[in-house]
């Protein structure tokens, strides 16, 4: 018998317009020769399995136990009841789309896989006020999708997912990696023998993106420095039983949504105690973390940066420590937090 060679893994990703139940057609038929406006995303390679960026899920089954073979403790078969696809996770640089040419209201649109892919983490993106820049904030409601897998010459159509955690990992020194965690409805179809896509990546692989470096950086009102950071997006999601859902009977609904920043900051002389001053204060926060990735392009050069806030920031729980000879300030689970829906947060591509 011979080996099935490994042809590779990519997934693409799409909006279900008609929300939950209803697979993206356009994301399952996909095949051949693919490009970016197709919802594919390139992954970091020293993330994830088979150097793609993507973590593969495991398959599991939800059963209808056997009862023992009588007179022994022979095991029989349990009733498959279905199919369970979890850990799905996809790893990618922060950047830009390399747009270079006359700013227009759109032009810093990241690509459609990846603009897609904030939709079902929970944002809702909109061209800005400023040319060029592309505004995301935290959505009212869930955005399903359709994510199209391949893993060799074989093929899954996932559907109904949503993101239940992304993070943004900023590395001073290296670059900015998203990681979304993918959280599966149901497999709406599953194929053998596919003949693998070609991908045309366009700038998701030629355009180099922006390091953690000269980063024009607030928080709780001072200008530092951080030694890492981590801006984590983590949506509520529960699941429950619905007769009228096909193939699982369970449906997903995202319930809630909390924004939060981890990470060691170093302490400025000017005020040593911003920090622990938020931590207990009785007052609503006001101030807010700011974080300006690469340089914004105004009239020339590419669209490879991004501009983040997180607003009203409350600190949660804190630590002091020391890094070389420089005191720090490590916060865990630091809150956004506004009384307006929807402005807690905002990732600019810019």
């Amino acid at each position: 018998m011979a080996d099935e060679l490994f042809d590779g893994v990519a997934l693409a990703i799409g909006t279900q317009a008609s929300g939950f139940g209803t697979v993206n057609a356009t994301v399952k038929a996909l095949s051949g020769a693919l490009v970016v406006g197709d919802g594919i995303i390139l992954g970091d390679k020293n993330s994830g399995n088979a150097e793609t960026g993507i973590t593969l899920p495991n398959h599991s089954t939800i059963v209808r136990e056997a009862t023992q073979v009588a007179a022994s403790f022979t095991q029989g078969a349990d009733e498959f009841i279905r199919e369970l696809v979890e850990g799905l996770a996809i790893t990618f640089p922060l950047k830009g789309n390399g747009a270079a040419s006359t700013p227009a209201a759109d032009e810093a649109k990241p690509d459609a896989g990846i603009d897609e892919l904030w939709g079902t983490a929970g944002l809702v993106g909109a061209s800005g006020a400023a040319t060029p820049d592309y505004k995301y904030t935290p959505r009212a409601t869930a955005e399903y999708s359709t994510v199209h897998l391949w893993v060799a010459d074989l093929d899954f159509i996932l559907q109904d997912c949503l993101v239940d955690v992304v993070t943004v990992d900023f590395v001073p020194g290296g670059n900015a990696l998203v990681t979304a965690n993918l959280k599966v409805g149901s497999v709406e179809s599953a194929n053998d023998g596919v003949a693998f896509p070609t991908f045309t990546w366009g700038t998701q692989q030629s355009l180099a993106a922006p390091t953690v470096e000269n980063v024009a950086f607030t928080t709780f009102g001072q200008v530092r420095g951080f030694e890492n950071l981590t801006i984590t997006i983590t949506n509520g999601i529960e699941e429950f039983g619905d007769s009228n859902v096909a193939t699982t009977g369970i449906r997903q609904s995202q319930v809630d949504r909390v924004i939060t920043v981890d990470g060691r900051f170093y302490l400025a002389t000017a005020d040593s105690a911003a920090a622990r001053t938020q931590l207990i204060s009785t007052s609503a926060p006001t101030d807010d973390l700011s974080l300006q990735l690469g340089t914004a392009r105004v009239t020339t050069g590419t669209i490879n940066a991004a501009l983040f806030n997180v607003n009203n920031l409350q600190a949660k729980d804190i630590k002091y420590d020391r890094t070389g000879t420089a005191a720090v300030v490590e916060l865990s689970g630091a809150k956004a937090t506004s009384t307006t829906a929807g402005t807690e947060f905002m990732l600019e591509y810019n």
